[in-house]
């Protein structure tokens, strides 16, 4: 279970910095070249780039002590179905592109039953050894 949940919370986080570093340093040069319009107020999509860079070093953080680090994989999980949750309304309300909602599929959806599963192995193995 640590290589595997090791593993993915590495690759989660290195997904996290990729995609963000570029709305960080330049949003309306990243949306043009995605192809999608820019957005009206730059230091939005920097405030949540930055805190997408940030869950990544959460991830990073949880992967090099899963157990140890067992009480912050709910906040990861819960992370990223905000930001699933925020992306598909607005795009539902057609205020968000097809193409943000397409990166999200990726970038949180699919990470969201992975993150689940390692929050509740844990919880139950540390309910069922009496630790805490």
């Amino acid at each position: 279970m640590n290589l595997n949940g090791k593993l993915a919370f590495r690759i989660a986080a290195i997904v996290n910095w990729l995609v963000a570093i570029g709305g960080f340093v330049d949003p309306t040069k990243l949306a043009l070249v995605a192809g999608i319009p820019p957005a009206n107020y730059a230091f939005l999509v920097r405030i949540w780039t930055g805190m997408v860079i940030m869950f990544g070093a959460m991830f990073w953080e949880i992967s090099s002590d899963m157990e140890g680090k067992r009480y912050l994989i709910k906040y990861a999980w819960i992370e990223k179905s905000v930001t699933a949750l925020s992306v598909t309304i607005g795009y539902l309300f057609e205020r968000a592109p097809g193409k943000i909602l397409i990166l999200i599929v990726f970038t949180d959806y699919i990470w969201i039953p992975m993150f689940l599963h390692f929050d509740r192995l844990l919880r139950r193995r540390y309910r069922d050894s009496g630790n805490r």
